[in-house]
């Protein structure tokens, strides 16, 4: 073989050995990627607050940076519209589609998914971030000292005020039930709305709730309430609405209430033409954008001996049993309720992060803190009642007495509906 002839062998040797070196490479990066396909985990994800409208870019967000930071499990996205939201995860746990990881918005809702089926949530007091939040916080979701659920940011229930307009009038803040219907006097002097209320079937549970909060309403007496042991007749209930239809008689609410949606209620605050609302704090900054020049802020509703701060943990993410990745489970749920994403969360929602350790920067978030993470601070009341059906009864009634029907006529048909419960148990 001439050196021409050896040359143009080794040329080719050459250029086979670098396609096979290449062909070599490619098998190996392909084999490679497709293991970790395949072995990537993908847990689901149901919840109401995956809506733009109720801060779902922060969910967004820290759902991308969580499979960023492990990749090899993917979140799927399952939005349920509120209005559908009980009954789409009663759909799905009942169907039997994968469903690792939920969210609940009350404590009430967490025992009627667990009437489903007693075993339905993952347990998690053993998992270490249980240990990092508010004690207060856990209590609903703890069931025979066993942990079920990891709670979100807090909020209260009660009355949000413009101080701005207070300070304009000469107001001082109500201390007890009897200066607030003073405050309410002077302010309906001034032609000016005392406490925007309205017609849409949740918000009145906040003012009548808190009166119940302060009057002693916790866990035993509802308990005793739904076992029959108390009726409903009991002086604590019939009290609570009866001071909450005062105000209407007396006209500290709009005069066309009865028309209005909760956005309307909010826009009359919002523009000053009332001084307070009846809501929660997580109405905080809507009302604010409505006009940045108000001072929006919170106060629980006085008591008429004394005022009980309440607690309103606004979601709690619980775990399906039947997951069958438990342990990237308790890994997402305690990325998602952690301390930096409630962080993110309370920043824009003057909320409260049930963290502990967690900084708040917000002074109204401050002041609300102060009141949530108190020791006698208890459960917003509707939240106690055991499951959302009946709470939505009892709140349902409760209006129909605040629009004219008689007050005989609605206890009877809450006890009938607390007793046909009861039966069914």
């Amino acid at each position: 073989m001439n050196a021409a002839s050896r040359g143009w062998m080794i040329s080719i040797i050459l250029i086979v050995f670098s396609l096979s070196a290449c062909s070599s490479t490619d098998i190996t990066m392909i084999t490679e990627n497709e293991e970790v396909s395949g072995e990537q985990i993908v847990l689901r994800y149901s919840s109401y607050l995956l809506d733009t409208a109720q801060a779902g870019k922060v969910y967004y967000d820290a759902i991308k940076q969580f499979e960023e930071e492990n990749p090899g499990i993917k979140i799927e996205a399952d939005f349920i519209q509120n209005n559908n939201y009980t009954a789409g995860i009663k759909i799905r746990l009942l169907g039997g589609e994968q469903l690792d990881v939920f969210d609940t918005w009350s404590p009430s809702l967490f025992q009627e998914f667990r009437a489903l089926r007693s075993d339905v949530y993952l347990e998690l007091t053993d998992t270490a971030f249980v240990n990092d939040f508010y004690p207060n916080s856990l209590k609903p979701v703890t069931i025979e000292g066993k942990v079920y659920g990891a709670p979100e940011v807090m909020h209260s229930d009660g009355l949000l005020y413009n101080q701005t307009l207070f300070n304009r009038l000469g107001l001082e803040l109500p201390r007890t039930w009897n200066e607030l219907l003073l405050v309410c006097e002077k302010l309906k002097g001034e032609r000016v709305i005392p406490i925007a209320m309205d017609s849409e079937w949740s918000t009145a549970q906040f003012f009548w709730g808190s009166i119940m909060s302060n009057a002693g309403a916790d866990e035993e007496w509802t308990r005793k309430l739904e076992s029959g042991e108390i009726k409903i007749t009991d002086p604590l209930f019939v009290e609570a609405i009866k001071m909450h239809k005062e105000i209407i008689e007396r006209g500290y609410v709009p005069s066309n209430w009865l028309s209005l949606k909760h956005e309307q209620s909010k826009d009359l605050i919002g523009h000053g033409k009332a001084a307070m609302i009846m809501t929660g704090t997580w109405d905080i900054p809507s009302i604010r954008q409505r006009n940045p020049s108000n001072d929006i802020r919170f106060m629980s509703v006085p008591g008429q001996i004394k005022t009980v701060p309440n607690i309103n943990v606004g979601t709690y993410r619980v775990i399906n049993s039947k997951t069958k990745y438990p342990e990237e489970a308790k890994k997402f749920v305690t990325f998602m309720t952690g301390r930096a994403t409630q962080e993110k969360l309370a920043a824009g929602a003057s909320a409260v992060p049930s963290v502990v350790s967690a900084q708040i920067d917000d002074p109204v978030a401050a002041q609300i803190a102060e009141a949530v993470t108190r020791d006698n601070a208890i459960l917003f009341w509707p939240h106690m009642v055991s499951t959302e059906t009946l709470q939505t009864h009892i709140q349902e009634s409760v209006n129909r007495y605040l629009s004219g029907q008689s007050l005989e006529e609605t206890l009877r048909e809450i006890q009938l509906v607390i007793n046909s419960v009861a039966n069914k148990r």
